[in-house]
């Protein structure tokens, strides 16, 4: 007769340790830096810190995966939190820029208005 019983690999919890030990600071560190591009990249000049916050940390993320570092689900969204705030502060940069654009012509021609009722 056949035998169908499956191993199974019985795993302790008590023994195992993350392989780094530093894992939780440092995910703590790029989940906080990834909010923090995040929520300021919608600001004027924030937008402007957002794109170079959430850059480097992306690089150090990166830089601690390619070292061995722990892949896990807080480190994705780190890392996909981080993107968002690079973009999004691209975008909110070039959107802020329009809108000084637009108030600069709107006293632009105010300016020459003024400047043209004088003249008369």
């Amino acid at each position: 007769m056949e035998n169908n019983t499956y191993y199974q690999p019985q795993f302790n919890q008590i023994y195992a340790q993350p392989a780094d030990m530093n894992y939780n600071e440092l995910s703590n560190e790029f989940l906080t830096m990834a909010i923090v591009s995040c929520a300021i990249s919608t600001l004027p000049i924030g937008s402007i810190i957002a794109i170079f916050m959430a850059s480097k940390n992306r690089k150090k993320l990166l830089d601690y995966l390619g070292r061995g570092g722990l892949h896990t689900p807080k480190i994705k969204v780190s890392s996909a939190l981080s993107r968002a705030g690079k973009y999004s502060g691209i975008a909110m940069t070039v959107i802020w820029a329009f809108y000084m654009l637009f108030f600069l012509a709107i006293f632009g021609f105010m300016i020459l208005a003024i400047i043209a009722n004088l003249r008369r």
